[in-house]
């Protein structure tokens, strides 16, 4: 059953949080597990930025400190955490060819701006200042949104008492080189921080080496969340950037932990100039299924 996706802004012009949960999924996902070392000299503390596009031209931005791996584990409270490490005292702008706007504090360290017009292939740049922790600065282009031809999700039984998820897709990659990123994340209404900061959600990576200018589709299962029928699941397809590619290569075999991905230290690239994580401009495709037997 698919499910159609509606704007996450409300009347307002906030952007609802329960929105920015899941899309952070892809601003946020595979984090790597904490190394068991003892005695590191403590280490500044720095802004770490993650961002994501909402289809609507709103922008949503988490701002975090970074910390200690040995400060908070994965039994530590989500809410409570973001509470402490949110970047909440900074004034954050993104600039482009059309100006510059400023995004509206929402909450936990989110910010969020409407109405900004992004430009495929057009470059912006996300200034942030923040009174505790100083001045961040990071530049991008945007990406291309390439969306689903064909998609659909549904339950597999694979004999071993494992029910997970199974999907099958279609999409027309253009002739330029492109780098692809697919999440699958379920969403619990019930639970949307615990959705942001601790995702677990299933992502993949992929180049269009064997199939540029082609039409590519294939069926994959989803590993190691186990579902139930009724369970609600986003698939996402997103046409990333090479740089971007390289972060997640280089952390898609470890396990998924928002708390680990922002300790101390963090040896993996960025393009935030005074701290930590990535500045992103691309389109998300977002589809939503409920598994059904």
């Amino acid at each position: 059953m698919d499910l159609n996706y509606s704007s996450v802004k409300n009347k307002n012009g906030y952007i609802a949080f329960s929105g920015i949960a899941l899309l952070l999924v892809m601003a946020i996902a595979c984090m790597p597990d904490p190394l068991p070392v003892k005695g590191l000299p403590t280490v500044k503390q720095q802004i770490v930025v993650s961002t994501q596009i909402i289809p609507d031209e709103s922008l949503v931005v988490l701002l975090t400190k970074s910390f200690s791996a040995l400060d908070a584990d994965s039994d530590t409270d989500p809410e409570e955490l973001l509470n402490e490490i949110g970047v909440n005292d900074a004034q954050v702008t993104v600039s482009g060819p059309a100006g510059t706007y400023r995004l509206n504090f929402l909450r936990f360290g989110f910010y969020g701006g409407i109405n900004i017009p992004f430009e495929p292939g057009e470059t912006y740049t996300l200034t942030v200042k923040s009174l505790s922790l100083g001045d961040v600065q990071a530049t991008t282009t945007v990406q291309s949104q390439i969306t689903f031809d064909q998609i659909d999700a549904s339950l597999y039984f694979n004999g071993f008492d494992d029910t997970l998820a199974q999907v099958t897709y279609q999409f027309n990659d253009p002739p330029n080189k492109n780098y692809y990123m697919i999440n699958v994340q379920e969403v619990e209404q019930e639970d949307i921080i615990q959705n942001a900061i601790n995702p677990n959600a299933y992502t993949k990576i992929m180049t269009d080496e064997d199939f540029q200018g082609q039409n590519f589709g294939e069926t994959f299962r989803v590993f190691p969340r186990e579902y139930e029928p009724g369970d609600t699941i986003a698939v996402t397809l997103s046409n990333i950037s090479s740089e971007y590619y390289d972060f997640i290569e280089k952390r898609i075999d470890n396990r998924y932990s928002f708390i680990e991905f922002l300790g101390e230290p963090v040896n993996y690239p960025s393009n935030v100039v005074g701290g930590k994580g990535f500045f992103n401009l691309y389109i998300p495709d977002i589809r939503f299924f409920v598994l059904e037997e």
